[in-house]
């Protein structure tokens, strides 16, 4: 075999800069911030490029689906709920811009506790020794009683708690998700995974009552997501259990003949897998919309962009 040899480039062919099929032009640079302005003059100093032009877009998804009254439907994992973002969710439940939420069990979870201490609750630790990990006595008390009462009066997980939470007058009411959902009528639902979830490890678990109120609330997201024609999905932290449950209720409102179109999509995590994205942002932007993954932390992508849908409605949504 020859060793082989450097090649020449001077008969190398060129073109002309002018033939260069363009990605951006001036238009779309970015430029310096200049201390003293509003939210609106930052977000038109950002480029409009890359994730940026993918936050804008999903800005005006959100916007025209408000407008519109068509669905803005959130998935959470307990991250969200860690990372101190129950009080914008709340806030954005109450000005009636996100119509329906699904959480996984952490975030169940990792709310109720909110609810009872008015602070997160670190699990990072766990306690092998003991096998204390989790079982917190008042946590898994009043979310067991609430699964296995809604077994019984036929209820969802999410509904069921949300009211247990309000009918316990706890201190920290108004930084619960769940509770202010239930009290303001909005849809929510929540996706446990038996022996993954803490509370089910509570003497008071039972897991008849935790089936058929998992069941319950899945029909419930199947109807969310088959009235979410024009609207927007959002899933914040969580890579396995929800886009995994989006799509398979979605795959069951299909199944049943509902038509769902146009439905724009979007991934907020700074790291999950392909499979997740592809669910997401892949299969279910099939249905005519388009999905986005902002790769970036939650606590700083969910508030400036619904800070920047605010912007734009202004005062509009203090009217509707």
């Amino acid at each position: 075999m020859r060793s082989p040899r450097p090649l020449s480039l001077s008969s190398l062919r060129t073109v002309p800069l002018s033939e260069r099929k363009k990605d951006c032009d001036e238009r779309d640079f970015g430029a310096p911030y200049r201390g003293g302005g509003v939210l609106s003059d930052f977000l038109c100093s950002l480029p409009n490029l890359g994730a940026a032009s993918d936050l804008f877009y999903l800005r005006d998804a959100i916007v025209a689906a408000y407008k519109n009254h068509h669905s803005v439907i959130v998935g959470c994992g307990g991250h969200v709920i860690a990372a101190g973002l129950s009080p914008l969710l709340c806030r954005l439940i109450e000005q009636k811009i996100i119509t329906g939420l699904a959480l996984t069990g952490d975030a169940l979870l990792q709310d109720v506790e909110v609810a009872f201490s008015g602070h997160t609750v670190g699990y990072k630790d766990r306690d092998l020794v003991t096998g204390s990990f989790g079982v917190t006595e008042e946590t898994g008390k009043l979310i067991n009683d609430a699964i296995n009462f809604a077994a019984i009066e036929n209820l969802g997980i999410g509904k069921s708690v949300g009211q247990h939470l309000i009918d316990a007058g706890l201190r920290h009411l108004d930084h619960s998700v769940v509770a202010t959902a239930c009290r303001y009528g909005i849809p929510i639902t929540v996706h446990p995974v038996i022996g993954a979830d803490a509370f089910n490890l509570h003497p008071l678990a039972h897991g008849e009552s935790l089936g058929a109120a998992g069941m319950r609330d899945f029909r419930l997201l199947a109807g969310m997501m088959a009235e979410s024609s024009g609207g927007v999905l959002l899933n914040v932290a969580s890579g396995v259990v929800l886009p995994r449950v989006f799509l398979q209720a979605v795959d069951a409102a299909r199944n049943l003949g509902k038509t769902i179109e146009n439905l724009n999509t979007a991934m907020i995590d700074p790291s999950v897998n392909g499979v997740a994205v592809g669910d997401v942002v892949g299969r279910l932007s099939q249905l005519g919309g388009k999905g986005y993954w902002l790769q970036g932390s939650r606590e700083i992508l969910l508030p400036l962009l619904f800070a920047a849908v605010l912007d734009v409605l202004g005062g509009d949504f203090d009217a509707q």
